[in-house]
C-alpha cells in the first residue's frame, strides 16, 4: 500500500469531493450503513437541507486525507461530526486542523453553541473534539412511546389550564426561560443563547407548528410549557421540550404535561411519540418509563460554546 503523504491543507469541499468526503465522514460505520448515510447526505445537499460549505476536507496531492462535517443551525447553534482521517504519521495533527477550521467556520457564522452526539461505546473521533475546546457533558437517551397501546394511563384529574403559545408569545417565552432555572436537563446550557435564539432553534426543528406549543396555567399563574412537533416522516410526533417553573415542581404537573403530549399525538393518529432526556435527570426518566416510554438510543453529548461576539471555540456552558 502506498504511504499517505502527511502534507495537507484544509479547505471547503468541492462538488466533485462530496461523495468521497461523506464516505470519510461515515467511515467508522458498517459498509451498508455507510453507503446509506452517504446517499442520504447527498440527497439532503441536492434538496438544500444540508449546507455543503460545512463539509471540510484535508487534501493532499494524492487526494483526500480526511473530512469533517459541521452545520450552522438556526438559533445560533451548530452541529458537528468528528473528523475522520486516513491513517498517516500526522493523523492527530490533521484531526486537530479540521476541528480548528470547523470551529472557526461556526464561530464566524454567529454560532454560540455547538453539539456533537456520539454513539456510546464506539470510537468515533471524540478525542479530537475534546482536545480542541469541546467538553463531554452527559449522555442523552432517546425514548419512544408506541401510541397503539391503551390509553388508561391518560385518565385522571386535570389541574392545568391550557392556552396556545401564540395567544401570548411574550408570556410563553418568559415561562419557557423560567423553566430552565435549576433544571436537571442539561443545566450546562443555561444562559448561552437568548430566549429568542432558543425559540428560533425550536421553530426550525421538525414540522414547526405553533398550534402544538402550549402554555399551562395553574390558578391563573403560568407554570409550564410543552412544545410538540411532527417528525419528518409524518408518522411520529416529537416532544421538543417540556418544562415546569421551579416553584411549581413536584406537584404532578410534569405527569399532566406528558399525558397531554400523549393525548395530542394519539388524537392526531401518530404511530409514536419520541423524546430525549438527560440520563442524569432521574425524575424525568422514571416518569417517562411509568408512562410507557421505552429507551431506543443513547448518545454522548459534547458541547462547545462561543462567548458573545467571539470567534473560535469557547469553553462550554447551556441554552
Amino acid at each position: 500500500m502506498r504511504p499517505v503523504s502527511p502534507f495537507w491543507r484544509v479547505e471547503p469541499s468541492q462538488p466533485r469531493d462530496w461523495a468521497a468526503a461523506f464516505r470519510l465522514v461515515f467511515r467508522s460505520l458498517p459498509d451498508r450503513v455507510q453507503e446509506e448515510r452517504v446517499a442520504r447526505a447527498l440527497d439532503l445537499v441536492q434538496r438544500g437541507e444540508l449546507d455543503p460549505s460545512g463539509l471540510l476536507v484535508a487534501r493532499t496531492g494524492q487526494g483526500l486525507l480526511g473530512a469533517m462535517l459541521c452545520q450552522r443551525l438556526p438559533g445560533a447553534s451548530g452541529l458537528v461530526w468528528p473528523p475522520q482521517v486516513l491513517p498517516n504519521p500526522a493523523q492527530r495533527l490533521v484531526e486537530d486542523d479540521l476541528v480548528v477550521h470547523a470551529t472557526r467556520y461556526l464561530g464566524d457564522g454567529g454560532t454560540r453553541l455547538a453539539q456533537a452526539l456520539l454513539p456510546v461505546g464506539v470510537a468515533f473521533g471524540g478525542d479530537s473534539l475534546t482536545r480542541n475546546g469541546f467538553r463531554q457533558v452527559t449522555s442523552l437517551c432517546w425514548m419512544r412511546h408506541d401510541l397503539r397501546w391503551g390509553c388508561s394511563h391518560l385518565e385522571g384529574e386535570e389541574k392545568l389550564h391550557w392556552c396556545r403559545a401564540d395567544d401570548d408569545l411574550d408570556l410563553f417565552a418568559q415561562t419557557l426561560e423560567a423553566t430552565y432555572l435549576q433544571t436537571l436537563d442539561c443545566p450546562e446550557l443555561n444562559g448561552i443563547r437568548t430566549i429568542s435564539q432558543v425559540l428560533e432553534g425550536h421553530r426550525a426543528q421538525a414540522r414547526h407548528d405553533l398550534s402544538r406549543w402550549w402554555l399551562a396555567r395553574y390558578e391563573d399563574e403560568p407554570v409550564a410549557v410543552l412544545l410538540l412537533a411532527e417528525s419528518e416522516d409524518l408518522e411520529e410526533w416529537e416532544v421538543l421540550y417540556v418544562g415546569v417553573v421551579p416553584q411549581a415542581r413536584r406537584r404532578g404537573f410534569g405527569r399532566e404535561l406528558m399525558k397531554r403530549a400523549l393525548g395530542e399525538a394519539r388524537a392526531a393518529h401518530a404511530k409514536a411519540l419520541t423524546l430525549s432526556v438527560d440520563t442524569r435527570n432521574r425524575p424525568a426518566w422514571e416518569l417517562y418509563v411509568q408512562l410507557g416510554f421505552v429507551p431506543c438510543d443513547e448518545r454522548i453529548l459534547l458541547l462547545a460554546v462561543w462567548p458573545a461576539g467571539a470567534t473560535g471555540v469557547g469553553r462550554g456552558g447551556r441554552q
